[in-house]
């Protein structure tokens, strides 16, 4: 129970008690005025009576006053409570959390033949601020970002998605004055922030989807704005895009995971599973490390499905050196046995993996790794053993490096 509510269940009784003795105050008094009538003047009783009632009254006066002061006290405790989970300290935008509950909350409400409208923002370019003019006008460019929102979009919800990311809810559809309104957010943010005595022109991308038109799910409507993000950075930044079919295409899709994952590895959002690799007699001979990517709003995603598009960028890279480092890491917790890492084949084109282990062992400890080469879109080992070089070979390398 609430501080508020325990607070309101203990005032109900204070006031009976209360009442009560009011009560009983003036029955007493009434009572010592009818016995003393015959002994002393009628307007002495009467003042005795009316001096006990007004101290009665004051007391009950002073105790509402002191109930009323610990409830709202409470109030206040749990308000600044609610405020430091719900909306984030620096820029003063709804938190990641509380922003898509906002949104369930709204999409729930379309059955009433309501509409809604979700835009994504992104403050372009946002590293390079940093880099030039500080952290310090970082943050306040984000700040400024959402104070435009807030200022702009008349009743909409403004929340933090990202390190720059940002998202708006607007209650209505109107595709029309929701253009106008994008349009002065990009002239107020292109109008710059005042910086050391200098204007700093900013730029933003936006993509935006309609509910119900696009999609009436929390999660798919957040898909398809970000689709239309990623199309206002693709065509130059700057810009706004609104959703349409052409969008779903497998390529954009894949330009689209591509981003995501990027920033899931900066973010902490992939894992590495741990599974036990058991021998003929059933004794545990190793664990294989299992990548997997926890989505915010997608929730825990096969390797089979962002492998193959790391794949065909330099994500790969990086992917694998994460996996390196968190199995070094992780593996002083499992003593006396061996962690066997599933590597992609463009990995071993490169022939890095075999450096980045020996780097990490020379560095921090000796380790146990068990590398080999996995196909992710099945899921299982492919072995050619009659032919090293083809494809689907094992690529398997016992360690550990010493230095």
């Amino acid at each position: 129970m609430s501080i508020s509510a325990t607070i309101e269940g203990h005032s109900g009784r204070i006031y009976r008690g209360i009442q009560a003795l009011l009560v009983a105050s003036i029955a007493a008094t009434a009572t010592a005025v009818f016995g003393l009538t015959e002994n002393a003047s009628r307007a002495t009783a009467l003042t005795m009576a009316a001096t006990s009632t007004s101290l009665a009254l004051l007391v009950l006066m002073y105790m509402r006053s002191s109930i009323v002061q610990r409830l709202q006290s409470a109030a206040d405790a749990e308000a600044e409570k609610h405020r430091f989970l719900s909306i984030d300290a620096m820029t003063g935008a709804m938190t990641r959390r509380y922003f898509l509950e906002a949104l369930n909350d709204r999409l729930g409400a379309l059955r009433n033949g309501r509409q809604a409208s979700l835009v994504l923002i992104d403050l372009d370019h946002f590293k390079q601020l940093n880099d030039t003019f500080g952290h310090q006008f970082g943050d306040l460019a984000l700040a400024y970002l959402v104070k435009e929102a807030e200022r702009i979009f008349a009743d909409s919800i403004v929340g933090r998605l990202g390190g720059d990311e940002f998202g708006v809810i607007i209650p209505h559809g109107d595709a029309a004055a929701l253009d106008k309104d994008v349009r002065r957010l990009l002239d107020a943010m292109r109008a710059g922030k005042r910086h050391e005595g200098k204007i700093i022109p900013l730029s933003i991308s936006l993509g935006v989807a309609l509910a119900p038109l696009h999609a009436s799910n929390p999660t798919e409507l957040m898909l398809l704005a970000d689709l239309a993000l990623y199309e206002s950075k693709a065509a130059g930044r700057g810009r706004v895009t609104v959703f349409d079919e052409e969008m779903l295409s497998d390529k954009r899709y894949r330009r689209l995971v591509e981003r995501e994952l990027r920033a899931a590895v900066y973010l902490g959002e992939l894992e590495l599973h741990y599974q036990p690799i058991v021998g003929a007699e059933g004794s545990i001979d190793a664990l294989e490390g299992l990548i997997r990517w926890r989505h915010p709003v997608r929730g825990l995603i096969s390797p089979a499905e962002f492998i193959p598009i790391a794949e065909r960028s330099a994500l790969i890279d990086m992917i694998g050196e994460w996996v390196f480092k968190r199995a070094c890491a992780d593996i002083g917790h499992f003593p006396g046995r061996r962690i066997s890492i599933n590597v992609s084949g463009e990995q071993l084109k490169q022939r890095r993996d075999r450096d980045d282990v020996r780097a990490h062992s020379a560095r921090d400890r000796p380790v146990g790794i068990l590398v080999h080469h996995r196909d992710h879109r099945d899921g299982c080992d492919r072995r050619d053993a009659g032919n090293p070089q083809a494809p689907g070979s094992l690529a398997r390398a016992r360690l550990p490096y010493r230095a």
